[in-house]
């Protein structure tokens, strides 16, 4: 009997490097938020040309994510992430070496597409060899770690021995992460048939849970990126050091990873929507202090309150758009791909937007129009979760199939796949499970 992925001998390694290598990539792609000005100062950067290099690594994910998750639905998730985890190790390697700004920018471009390449096949990976539940929130929370290991090791290293030394530490650690996964032989899981890119697409973008998740990965991906840039320019103007600010946004992914620990413990219970919706509401009004002040003080406390509910946006997430691509028929590769598409584009505009932005108008004016775009999203999500409630693939005007009085087996709503709290025991009337059981008659299904 083959051993199951999750059973084997060898898990508990899989799960040690593959989150390392998770780590890894998140705490790279932290570490340059609080040098950013050492390195504006080196090479006489400005503030868009600040924003380009902030936004390289989602700009390469943007352009990777979608064609890497179809790829790994198709030749399989564990090649693809072990090429990433190489590509990662280069980049980072020649990042130490760059001498100017375009060396920087194309540095932190081939670092994204090892990125957006982990973020997408990594992921599907976790999920084939780790039980769902704590598989992709456990990738989220080793995220967080490297959230406060990134910025305060950097921030440190580089003001005592400079730019160069944080970089080939990083680089060494993608190195050996790699080659022990690449040593580490964990049982193939057979492939589950997929449908196309395209159909796939098509079937997420109709998915109620998808379409919140992609909100909440939207909302998290523009903050991150404008608090990212001007964050370390209102604290470096008020005298703050590169080792201080890296301590500040290491306490703010402190508490990143303790919110994503918290609410992947917590487990199914925060995979809803209305969770989604309150974390999203936490976000946006926690910015309202920058947009009133410019005092450290009230800057750090914005950051710290905006991490902790981008950790619950990006825990909850992923795990919800996998339930969804589960119902909707949607390979999950390409859901992800999705995610990261959304998260990509806005990590390139937000910063290149924000850089803009300050050049004529104030810090307190662009966090007060994040904020108001944070709060329009909301209210675009919950009008889509108002009104995809009933299942969309019913004819319109008729009423959802009744349950036979004769059954003889009661099933609690909560156990069928597909069915929304709350709502009895119907799936969605075009999911094919529903004329497979022998106590619901096939012609209560939707045509």
């Amino acid at each position: 009997m083959t051993e199951t992925a999750g059973s084997h001998p060898r898990a508990g390694l899989f799960r040690v490097l593959i989150y390392g290598l998770v780590l890894a990539s998140s705490a790279a792609q932290f570490a340059i938020v609080p040098v950013m000005p050492a390195y504006a100062h080196r090479f006489g950067l400005s503030g868009l040309q600040q924003g380009m290099v902030l936004g390289a690594t989602g700009l390469a994910t943007l352009a990777v994510c979608v064609p890497a998750g179809a790829l790994s639905d198709r030749l399989g998730a564990r090649r693809l992430t072990l090429w990433a985890g190489v590509l990662m190790a280069i980049a980072i390697f020649a990042q130490s070496l760059a001498s100017n700004f375009p060396a920087l920018l194309g540095t932190r471009l081939v670092f994204g597409i090892g990125f957006g390449v982990v973020w997408t096949a990594g992921l599907s990976w976790i999920a084939g060899n780790v039980p769902a539940g704590s598989g992709l929130g456990g990738s989220v929370a080793s995220a967080g770690v490297g959230g406060v290991v990134g910025p305060a090791a950097s921030g440190t290293l580089v003001q005592y021995f400079g730019l160069a030394i944080p970089l080939l530490a990083t680089a060494a650690a993608f190195a050996v992460i790699t080659i022990g996964l690449g040593l580490l032989r964990m049982p193939a899981r057979p492939a589950a048939p997929t449908a196309p890119a395209a159909a796939s697409l098509r079937a997420a973008a109709s998915d109620r849970k998808t379409i919140c998740a992609a909100a909440a990965i939207l909302t998290a991906g523009v903050t991150t990126g404008v608090t990212a840039l001007l964050v370390p320019v209102q604290l470096h103007a008020a005298g703050a050091s590169t080792g201080r600010i890296g301590l500040d946004f290491s306490i703010a992914g402190m508490l990143f990873a303790i919110g994503s620990a918290l609410t992947a413990f917590v487990g199914r219970q925060t995979l809803r929507i209305p969770v989604i919706c309150g974390a999203m509401f936490v976000l946006a009004a926690a910015l309202s202090p920058a947009a009133l002040t410019t005092a450290p003080l009230a800057i750090v406390a914005m950051l710290c309150v905006t991490t902790a509910a981008r950790s619950v946006l990006w825990t909850v997430g992923y795990p919800l758009a996998a339930e969804g691509a589960q119902q909707s028929g949607a390979g999950l590769g390409v859901v992800v791909g999705l995610l990261n598409g959304i998260w990509a584009a806005t990590a390139v505009l937000g910063p290149l937007v924000a850089g803009l932005a300050v050049a004529h108008l104030s810090t307190r004016t662009v966090f007060g129009l994040t904020e108001a775009a944070c709060l329009a999203v909301l209210a675009a999500t919950v009008a889509v979760a108002w009104r995809t409630r009933q299942p969309a693939h019913c004819a319109p005007g008729t009423r959802p199939p009744q349950r036979p009085q004769h059954a003889a087996v009661n099933i609690p709503g909560d156990l069928v796949p597909g069915a929304m709290p709350g709502a009895g025991p119907w799936p969605d009337c075009n999911r094919t499970d529903i004329r497979s059981s022998p106590q619901i008659s096939s012609s209560a299904a939707c045509p």
